[in-house]
């Protein structure tokens, strides 16, 4: 019995695999991918174009397949924000089509168009109308900007629908999915002599139009591999495997996505890296990062090729040199905060907590940081306190300070308190910080979905002194905890807030090295998240490992060096 599994090892390793790469500039031509035609360096403003199906909030077709942009908002930005267009003229146009023409709020929604503001939220609950009404607006309120358009036709209509200062138009579509396999019954009768093939290809499609052009231009891309399984050919043991195997966590079709936004970057040369994204405590699929505590869902808000990602159970930041960090915090609330909500206001005692937890903390290290904007909005969330942070830090060299910006959001749901935060761009205008500030964290939230969770509070401690005490030991224990925090980059190793303490390790880092980027074997090369080696205590494999180790091998397994003889 033994035998027949060395067998079947033996087996499906007599392969050989390769990338298929093609690009189509017409329907009767493919060319290699290096020949692709260039997407950016056109004259004028180039628009990127989304289409997305309206969709009311609690409609049985909200959350079908059907609805699953293939290229998603993110994606979109990614190619915006790259390196290569970073210094043209881009703009990322949102049209929202399919609205019924019964429906009672069409008014409201295309005054969301304006600046994006918490204001807008006070308009929605001043209205008069029915509770899923109200919950489809503020989804819209939260992704609408100045870019986004409402229609109540159909999405073929909007190819060529113009927009005023738009010199170059391009539409990404995912088109369709080839998969299939060759002579595998002959080759399983066969016992493996005659060869079987498998491939999967994935096609993408760009339409390019000018303004007040009729006919845009169309570019099809091909991304796949091709496997040959044979017992002809001798045991390769994956030598000559270009392709890699995919985990649950990252498959191909991921994989191609990754292909395609390094072609329209003109980054023909080889495959992108495969990227292994397995966070330590919470999960990566595809775009989704979803908490291990099951508070929080998000789309990874970062280019995911450059990024940096750190997570706790209750916590997760994301970093690329780009777009800069983010970061979600779950913080569970005290007995101390339930008692402040009914004696305080939820207002009051956000502010108490941001500043006794993160305000102070920071001006221990940088004196002349502080809240430059603030404003509480109580129709968003039952309760959102926003502010800019404005954080001093010494510039040795010209003997003077050097500012960079932060907008922090909190809200409290059920027994949580939810912080999101994100870095600003350094070189924001103070005049247009505090709209740029609302605008980038309203945004920020419309990727993310909150599921709280309720817990019953313990009986309040009578004993005053006792509780001092162990208040006196709780903060001695934060403060540790934050120094150990403030060496990881892009942090977040920590709890996640179960004394009520903010995880501030990333912003830190952050600070402390803008742009830090480890030199190893767990680096973060293009396509690849960085490990969280303080949490990574032991190696995990699953059932189906090619390797085996012994207790006593796995001790010091970061160190191989260590290993006993």
């Amino acid at each position: 019995m033994k035998f027949f599994y060395i067998f079947l090892i033996f087996f499906f390793n007599c392969q050989i695999s390769w990338y298929h790469t093609r690009v189509s500039p017409n329907q009767s031509a493919e060319l290699p991918l290096s020949e692709a035609p260039k997407l950016g360096g056109d004259f004028g403003t180039s628009c990127f174009v989304s289409i997305v199906k309206f969709q009311e909030v609690g409609s049985p077709e909200e959350n079908s397949p059907a609805n699953i942009q293939a290229i998603d908002s993110q994606f979109i930005e990614n190619i915006r924000t790259n390196l290569n267009l970073k210094n043209t003229n881009t703009r990322h146009i949102k049209h929202i089509y399919g609205i019924p023409n019964s429906w009672p709020h069409i008014k409201e929604l295309e005054s969301f168009r304006t600046n994006k503001s918490f204001d807008r939220f006070k308009l929605i609950h001043n209205i008069s109308t029915e509770p899923h009404h109200k919950k489809t607006l503020l989804k819209y309120a939260e992704m609408a900007d100045a870019d986004t358009y409402f229609h109540t036709t159909k999405d073929s209509l909007l190819l060529l629908q113009e927009i005023e200062n738009c010199d170059t138009y391009y539409h990404l579509y995912y088109s369709k999915r080839e998969k299939d396999n060759y002579n595998v019954i002959l080759c399983l009768i066969s016992l493996g002599i005659i060869p079987s093939v498998n491939y999967e290809n994935h096609y993408f499609t760009v339409y390019k139009r000018t303004a007040l052009e009729i006919k845009p231009s169309l570019t099809t891309y091909k991304f796949g591999y091709r496997r040959l399984i044979t017992w002809l050919l001798l045991p390769t043991f994956n030598f000559f495997n270009d392709v890699e195997n995919y985990n649950k966590d990252y498959r191909f079709f991921d994989h191609t996505r990754d292909q395609f936004l390094a072609a329209l970057e003109n980054k023909n040369s080889q495959p992108l890296p495969i990227k292994r994204l397995n966070p330590v405590y919470g999960d990566v699929l595809g775009g989704t990062y979803s908490s291990d505590s099951d508070l929080f869902k998000t789309e990874i808000p970062v280019d995911k090729r450059f990024a940096v990602i750190r997570d706790g159970k209750k916590n997760v930041s994301f970093f690329d040199p780009i777009h800069g960090l983010f970061k979600i915090q779950a913080i569970n609330v005290n007995q101390k905060i339930h008692s402040d909500i009914i004696t305080d206001g939820i207002e009051k005692t956000l502010k108490t907590f941001i500043n006794s937890n993160l305000i102070d903390k920071i001006k221990k290290n940088y004196p002349k940081s502080g809240i430059i904007h603030e404003i509480y909005s109580p129709e968003y969330r039952d309760g959102t306190y926003t502010f800019t942070l404005e954080i001093a830090k010494p510039d040795l060299e010209k003997d003077q300070f050097k500012k960079e910006y932060y907008v922090f959001s909190c809200f409290k749901s059920q027994s949580q308190i939810y912080i999101l935060s994100r870095s600003l761009p350094n070189e924001t205008n103070s005049e247009n910080l505090q709209k740029l500030a609302e605008s980038n964290i309203i945004d920020f939230y419309s990727q993310v979905t909150f599921k709280s969770k309720y817990i019953e509070p313990k009986p309040v401690d009578l004993d005053v002194a006792s509780a001092d005490e162990k208040k006196q030991s709780g903060d001695d224990e934060e403060e540790d905890d934050d120094e150990e925090d403030e060496e990881e980059l892009a942090g977040g190793g920590g709890s996640g807030g179960e004394t009520g303490a903010i995880d501030l390790g990333g912003l830190f880092s952050l600070l402390k090295e803008r742009a830090y980027i480890p030199k190893g074997k767990l680096d973060i090369k293009p396509g690849r998240f960085k490990f969280n080696n303080a949490r990574f205590n032991a190696p995990k494999f699953n059932s189906g490992s090619k390797f085996h180790f012994k207790p006593s091998r796995t001790k010091n397994f970061s160190s191989p060096a260590k290993w006993r003889k």
